[in-house]
């Protein structure tokens, strides 16, 4: 008996313009085994699940199609649509009419879209149902770093319950916020004290993490502190590292009474009892670093905060001022309403420093002519950069770092806080220049998924979706190699031979040891040869 299909197709909310849809659905109907073809333009929304469980049911499919966006979008949300219909989640299939055809081609696609669905079918029908499986997850959770993102990080994962560690390499928590409390007001101090008086989190000051091992529920951490060295077990890692500033100065400039930093211009602001208030300040950004989001930010507030608080002619040398933080654009505009003057060059500004005052040259490009400035006070321009803390613990959790030395993301849009080994992620100036709104953001999204992963003590994972044949491998370690998320090791069955063994907890299923696995030896279920060669056959 021919196993029962039925295809969704989705327009995205009339996203999808070049392809008609009518003459699609009368094509794939007539494809063998598909009993009901489906048009809907919220598929991926409530009223569209419910849709499709009706559907599922009233029709009695054995096997479900969807066409509509990428699979990395929605592909969880829809297996989770067949196990409340009563399918098992794995016989699916999803075809990618969106990015992959849509939005990828002009003029008319309909009958790419019919041979991408004619592809799906084929290999749906070849699908096997996946056992699920639990397994037990330590939830205690370690958080490294000290300052406000570890801090606020902890607290929050405490009030979801979830005992933390809260580990600092500083001898006292919240050391080297102060830039970050004059610009954004809060007080780090009761903070701390919020955190010293939870009985769920525990505090570890002058301390470091020497080695990691294990994954996703069982992470082993050996912890140096002054006492000696501890072992132990959590079920993920959050760092929260932050960032360190350096100065852009040429080697002969220094910091002084006449070049500050953006720091000590806020100790400067702050201090009722500051012998000399400067009458002309000069500040200079976004020359040497164009990701400058925080210093943008830095240089807005206290060249505002000067104005007003001092009076003092404010200049402010920049290659190019992005407001893209929240409040920034309206920041920026009372700066300029303030009397802040803005003076925009394409090359740094040349500095010299005579009888204790800074002379600024630069080329005004509004202005077309050069402009030579004498001011009491320079605001050098700062370098946003990772600290060498980031450096460490990526090399010791074995995690990726951009161009720049950051803390690298899975994907930048989808899981823009979590590493490519499960269970790890990162949180604030780790990651890149961010400015507060972004920073408390990424705080909620690692305690929403942490919490996610934890909270119950288990977590449901397929059984054996990616294994490796025992009498095919013969421990190259070709695929340990290559595995971007630490999920495979050797291991020895029956006592005797070594083999690849895959964490289920682990594995992200991206494939790439299947693939390059000399033996083939490794079986990817859902993408197996004779499912891949049906799809090719299709067409």
């Amino acid at each position: 008996m021919e196993t029962k299909i039925g295809v969704f197709l989705c327009n995205c909310g009339e996203a999808i313009k070049n392809i008609d849809f009518d003459a699609a659905v009368k094509e794939i109907a007539k494809f063998p085994g598909v009993t009901c073809v489906n048009l809907s333009s919220d598929l991926c929304l409530e009223e569209g699940k419910k849709k499709m469980i009706s559907c599922i049911r009233e029709e009695n499919l054995e096997r479900v199609v969807v066409a509509a966006c990428s699979p990395e979008f929605h592909e969880h949300a829809f297996g989770e649509v067949l196990e409340k219909a009563g399918l098992n989640g794995r016989l699916l299939s999803m075809a990618n009419i969106r990015e992959q055809c849509s939005w990828a081609h002009d003029g008319d696609v309909t009958g790419k879209a019919v041979e991408l669905v004619k592809m799906a079918v084929n290999r749906v029908r070849l699908l096997q149902p996946m056992e699920m499986k639990e397994l037990p997850v330590n939830n205690e959770v370690l958080v490294v770093g000290g300052g406000f993102s570890a801090i606020n990080t902890a607290l929050q994962l405490s009030r979801v319950g979830l005992r933390t560690t809260l580990l600092e390499k500083e001898a006292a928590l919240g050391t080297g916020t102060e830039e970050l409390e004059s610009l954004c007001g809060f007080d780090t101090s009761s903070m701390v004290s919020a955190v010293e008086a939870d009985k769920n989190i525990k505090v570890l000051t002058s301390a470091r993490v020497m080695e990691v091992d294990g994954k996703i529920g069982d992470f082993s951490v050996r912890i140096r502190q002054e006492g000696g060295e501890i072992l132990r077990k959590y079920g993920a890692i959050v760092l929260a590292t932050g960032h360190q500033t350096e100065l852009a100065l040429d080697c002969e400039l220094k910091l002084g009474l006449s070049i500050v930093s953006q720091e000590e211009f806020c100790r400067m602001l702050g201090n009722p009892s500051l012998e000399t208030e400067p009458k002309t300040i000069g500040f200079i950004f976004d020359f040497c670093d164009e990701n400058s989001r925080f210093p943008t930010l830095a240089t807005l507030n206290n060249a505002l905060a000067a104005k007003r608080r001092w009076g003092s002619e404010v200049y402010v040398f920049y290659k190019s001022v992005k407001v893209d933080s929240e409040g920034a654009e309206i920041l920026y505009q009372e700066a300029r309403d303030c009397g802040v003057v803005f003076l925009k060059s394409e090359v740094p500004p040349r500095i010299d420093v005579d009888n204790g005052q800074v002379k600024i040259k630069a080329k005004d490009v509004f202005l077309g002519e050069d402009i030579i400035l004498v001011c009491d006070v320079l605001v050098a321009e700062e370098l946003h950069l990772p600290t060498e803390e980031t450096a460490n613990l990526s090399s010791l959790l074995n995690i990726r770092r951009d161009s720049r030395g950051f803390c690298q993301e899975e994907n930048v849009h989808l899981y823009p806080v979590a590493s490519e080994k499960k269970g790890i992620f990162f949180v604030g100036g780790c990651r890149g220049d961010l400015d507060l709104g972004r920073v408390l953001t990424d705080i909620s999204s690692v305690v929403m998924n942490v919490y996610e992963l934890l909270s119950s003590g288990k977590i449901l994972v397929e059984a054996e979706k990616v294994e490796a044949d025992p009498q095919k491998c013969v421990a190259c370690l070709t695929c340990i190699r290559v595995c971007p998320h630490g999920a495979i090791q050797l291991v020895r069955i029956n006592g005797g031979k070594e083999v690849a063994g895959i964490s289920d907890l682990a594995c992200y299923a991206c494939g790439i040891c299947a693939a390059i696995c000399p033996a083939k030896a490794i079986n990817f279920q859902s993408y197996r040869d004779e499912e891949i060669l049906a799809q090719i056959e299709a067409i």
